[in-house]
C-alpha cells in the first residue's frame, strides 16, 4: 500500500498482508503436520509434554510474526512519504561510484587521502548507504529557504573536509558552526567587511595584487561590474559598458605597475589628467611599455564632454565598494605602517588546511565585490598551484559557496566547472532556485547544471518549469494496474495488465519533505537522498562548543587582533612557507614592473 499522499493502491503494493499469513500457515504446518500425520497413521499419541511444547512453540512462532508484523508497520509509518519511490529510482549499480569503499580508493589514486574520503553528500534512502562526491567532482546544490543548506551540506563538507576551504555566506551561521572544528587543522580567516559576524579588518587583501596580467585585470573588472547595485546598472549604455571596462582595466594595470593602492584609482577616473603631485597613469603605462593602454586613456581624454562622463561614470561605478571607509581597510593598507597580515592566496591554497570565510550582504551597498573578487583570486591561485605540481593541487581546495548568487558574482563560474574538479579544485554552488541562477549567470548556468557532477535539488522549489524538467529527468516506473468488469448474470472479470506512471509528480517535488532531495550525477539514474543533519555526526559535540565560542553571545566572539591568534584549542604548527615569485607577466611577454604597494608585506 503506497504512503503517498493523494495516490491510491495498486495490487503490486498489497502484498505484505499475504506474506505474513502464509509465513503463519507455513510454520503451523510444520509444527502440527508431521504430529497430525503421525497420528493419522496409527501412531502414538501425544503425550502432555510434547503437546505443551508444541504449544509452546506455536506460541513462540506466533509472538515473532507479531513482532515482524509491528516492525514492519512502524517502519513504514516512520518513513517519509517519498521514500516509496526510492527503489524505483535507482539501484546499487547506481550507487557504487559514490560508496565509501570506492571513494576511498578514488581518494587514494589521486593522492588525496589526507583530505578525507570524499565530499559527504548524504545517504541513499534505497540501500541505506552513505554517499561521498569524489575529489574530482563539482557540485550544485539547489534548494529553498529552511531546507538545511547549512545543516546538510555546508556544515558537514566544511568541517569533514581535510583541506583548505573557502565559504561564502550572507549570515554568520556557517562561520560560528565551523570556527572551531575547522581552527584545529589550520588558520582561520575571517573577511566581514559588514561586521555580519562582527569580525574585524585585522587583516587585508590588496586586489592589486591579483593583476599580474591585463587578462586577469580584466577579469576583476568583470566581477566589480557582475556586483553592481541596481542604482549602479541603471541606464548601462551599450557604448558606456565596454568602454568603461577598457578604462577600468588600463587603471588597474597602471596600479599595479606604479605600486598604487586600489585607493588611487578613484583619484584617477575623474575625467581630468592627476593633480600635481598625484601619478599619472598615462605616464605610468607609456614607461610601462603599455604604450596602447595609454593611448586609449589619452583618446577618453579628449572625448567631448558628454561622452567622456559617460565612459568615466560606467567606470567609476566598478569602484562603488571604495565609497564605504568599512570596506576600504580590508583592501588597502592604512598607512605606511600598517603591521596589519596581508592575505596572501597563493600561500592559502599551498597551506595543509587553512579556511577562508568570506561574509557580505547582498543588494545595493554591500560588500559583495570584495567577495567575489577574493574567491576569484584565491581560485586562481588554485590553478596556478595546480600547473606547478603537474596539473592537479597535491590536496583538494574546496570551494563551499553559499548563497552564490547573492554574494559572489563571478562570471567565469560556469566555465570552470568542466575543469576545475581534474585540478583537485572542488566548487560547490548552493542556490536557491534555478531561476536565480539563470538571472545572475543567464545562459551560462545551463551550461553549469550541464557541467557538474553531482546536481541535487530539494524542498522548496516552486519554478514551475524547472519541475516540470525534473519530473523528466528521473523518468517513470511500471506499475501493476487492476481494472474490474461485471457482465450480464452477475459475471465479474478481472483484469491485470502493466502500466507507466511518473515517479514524482510536479506537485510532488514542490511538496518535498525536509531531509530529502533528488541527486542526480553522471552515469547514473536519479537517486533519492536522504540529508543528513550535522546532529547525527559524531563530531555534532564540536559544533555546539563552536557555537558557544563564537556565536552571539559567546566567550570568543567579537574583535579578532590577528588571523594567527584564531586558536579555539589547537593550530598545527607545521605549514608550507609562501614560495617566493618571480615578477609576473601579462600575455605579451611584458612584465608588470611593481612598485612599493604592489608586493605583498
Amino acid at each position: 500500500m503506497s504512503n503517498r499522499p493523494n495516490k491510491r493502491s495498486d495490487p503490486g503494493q498489497s502484498e505484505l498482508p499475504w506474506i505474513i499469513l502464509i509465513c503463519v500457515i507455513a510454520g503451523a504446518a510444520v509444527l502440527v503436520g508431521p504430529a497430525y500425520v503421525g497420528w493419522c497413521l496409527g501412531g502414538r499419541s501425544w503425550s502432555t509434554t510434547a503437546i505443551a511444547a508444541a504449544v509452546a512453540l506455536y506460541v513462540v512462532l506466533l509472538a515473532l510474526v507479531a513482532i515482524v508484523v509491528v516492525m514492519v508497520v512502524r517502519y513504514r509509518r516512520s518513513r517519509v512519504w517519498t521514500d516509496d519511490r526510492a527503489r524505483s529510482m535507482s539501484g546499487r549499480a547506481d550507487l557504487k561510484e559514490m560508496s565509501e569503499p570506492h571513494a576511498r580508493a578514488d581518494a587514494k589514486r589521486l593522492g588525496s587521502q589526507q583530505a578525507g574520503i570524499g565530499v559527504p553528500l548524504g545517504t541513499a534512502v534505497a540501500g541505506r548507504r552513505p554517499l561521498y562526491g569524489l575529489y574530482e567532482w563539482s557540485q550544485i546544490w539547489i534548494m529553498g529557504t529552511r531546507a538545511g543548506k547549512s545543516r546538510s551540506v555546508a556544515i558537514p563538507q566544511l568541517v569533514t573536509h581535510g583541506g583548505p576551504a573557502i565559504s561564502t555566506s550572507n549570515k554568520s551561521d556557517v562561520y560560528e558552526s565551523t570556527y572551531g572544528p575547522r581552527s584545529q587543522r589550520g588558520r582561520c580567516w575571517l573577511n566581514d567587511p559588514q561586521r555580519i559576524a562582527q569580525g574585524e579588518a585585522s587583516w587585508w587583501w590588496d586586489p592589486i595584487s591579483f593583476v599580474t596580467s591585463v587578462e586577469r585585470a580584466a577579469k576583476l573588472v568583470g566581477v566589480w561590474a557582475s556586483s553592481r547595485g541596481a542604482s549602479d546598472m541603471q541606464g548601462a549604455d551599450p557604448y558606456f559598458e565596454p568602454e568603461g571596462r577598457k578604462l577600468a582595466t588600463n587603471m588597474l594595470v597602471a596600479a599595479r605597475l606604479g605600486g598604487e593602492p586600489i585607493t588611487r584609482i578613484p583619484q584617477w577616473l575623474t575625467g581630468r589628467r592627476p593633480a600635481p603631485g598625484v601619478p599619472d597613469p598615462l605616464l605610468v603605462l607609456r614607461e610601462g611599455g603599455f604604450g596602447a593602454m595609454a593611448e586609449e586613456i589619452e583618446d577618453f581624454l579628449g572625448l567631448d564632454q558628454g561622452q567622456r562622463d559617460g565612459v568615466y561614470g560606467t567606470a567609476r561605478s566598478y569602484f562603488g565598494f571604495l565609497r564605504d571607509p568599512r570596506f576600504v581597510q580590508w583592501v588597502a593598507p592604512r598607512g605606511e605602517d600598517d603591521g596589519r597580515r596581508q592575505f596572501d592566496p597563493a600561500a592559502f591554497v599551498r597551506s595543509k588546511a587553512e579556511t577562508l570565510y568570506l561574509l557580505s550582504k547582498e543588494g545595493e551597498g554591500s560588500a559583495r565585490a570584495i567577495t567575489g573578487a577574493l574567491t576569484m583570486a584565491t581560485y586562481q591561485a588554485g590553478e596556478d598551484y595546480a600547473e606547478e605540481c603537474g596539473g592537479r593541487v597535491s590536496t583538494p581546495v574546496l570551494f563551499s559557496l553559499d548563497e552564490a548568487a547573492n554574494v559572489c558574482r563571478w562570471p567565469e563560474l560556469p566555465n570552470l566547472y568542466s575543469h576545475a574538479g581534474g585540478r583537485g579544485i572542488i566548487l560547490v554552488t548552493i542556490l536557491q532556485s534555478y531561476v536565480q541562477g539563470a538571472e545572475v549567470w543567464g545562459e551560462g548556468f545551463k551550461k553549469m547544471w550541464s557541467s557538474a557532477n553531482v546536481a541535487v535539488v530539494g524542498r522548496g522549489i516552486n519554478d514551475a518549469e524547472h519541475l516540470r524538467a525534473l519530473v523528466t529527468l528521473i523518468g517513470t516506473r511500471q506499475v501493476r494496474q487492476q481494472s474490474t468488469s461485471h457482465g450480464s448474470r452477475g459475471h465479474r472479470s478481472v483484469n491485470v495488465q502493466n502500466g507507466e506512471e511518473q515517479i514524482f509528480t510536479e506537485a510532488d517535488l514542490r511538496a518535498m519533505p525536509s531531509g530529502r532531495g533528488v541527486l542526480f550525477t553522471t552515469g547514473a539514474r536519479a537517486i533519492l537522498l536522504e540529508l543528513r543533519d550535522l546532529t547525527s555526526y559524531d563530531w555534532a559535540p564540536l559544533i555546539d562548543a563552536s557555537i558557544q565560542a563564537y556565536g552571539p553571545g559567546g566567550t570568543e566572539r567579537g574583535p579578532i587582533q590577528d588571523p594567527y591568534e584564531i586558536r579555539p584549542i589547537q593550530v598545527p604548527s607545521a605549514r608550507v612557507a609562501p614560495a617566493e615569485q618571480d615578477d609576473p607577466q601579462d600575455e605579451a611577454g611584458s612584465k608588470l614592473r611593481v612598485g612599493r604597494a604592489g608586493r605583498g608585506r
